[in-house]
Order: structure tokens, then sequence, then C-alpha cells
């Protein structure tokens, strides 16, 4: 199964305005099991500010719903200065290595 892993950028100064967009829309982004699982949101902090990433598990069938619903998701704070993100997918080791025709043993 990929995983879908969001990255948030934001200065510092910007932490209040970002919770405050996040409040305001987090019921219009229910969770929904159906598409899989977040795992885990680990925040930390850089030079030049605060970086979060959030991390799905993805159901099989489902990654190209669950991309959508997280890219507008993290669209909801690009009015915010200096707020940048990336949503990307992941592959699982097991499956990026099968692309090569390398079946992992049990």
């Amino acid at each position: 199964m990929p995983y879908i892993v969001g990255t948030m950028r934001y200065p510092s100064h910007m932490q209040l305005e970002v919770a405050k967009t996040w409040l305001k829309i987090r019921n219009k982004y229910p969770a929904d099991d159906s598409m899989g699982e977040q795992l885990c949101v680990p925040v930390s902090t850089q030079e030049d500010g605060i970086i979060l990433m959030a991390v799905y598990d993805v159901k099989p069938g489902k990654l190209e719903q669950a991309y959508n619903f997280y890219f507008r998701f993290f669209y909801e704070f690009n009015n915010i200065a200096g707020f940048e993100y990336t949503v990307k997918v992941w592959s699982t080791f097991d499956e990026a290595i099968g692309i090569a025709g390398i079946e992992v043993p049990e």
C-alpha cells in the first residue's frame, strides 16, 4: 500500500495563523477511514520556521481519491505568508524493490 506524505513549512511567527486556519477548516475535511489511516503528524523546527509532516497509509484502490483529498486540505493554508507545502506518494520498500523484479523473502 502506498503512503501519502504531506509536508507543510511556514515561518514560526505564522504559527498562530496556521492553527486558526486548521481550526476553521477541520470539519470541512473529516477523517475518512474508507481511504486510509493517518499514521502520524510529527512537527519540528528548522532555521526558517516550522515543518510538519502528515503520513497517511492509503487503502488499495483509494490512491487518487486520497491524494486529491489531502492536496485540497493542504491548499487551504496557501494564503498564509511564507507557507509552502508538498503532497507526495511514497511506496513501501517491498513495493519499490518489486519494480526491479525482486521478491522480498518472508
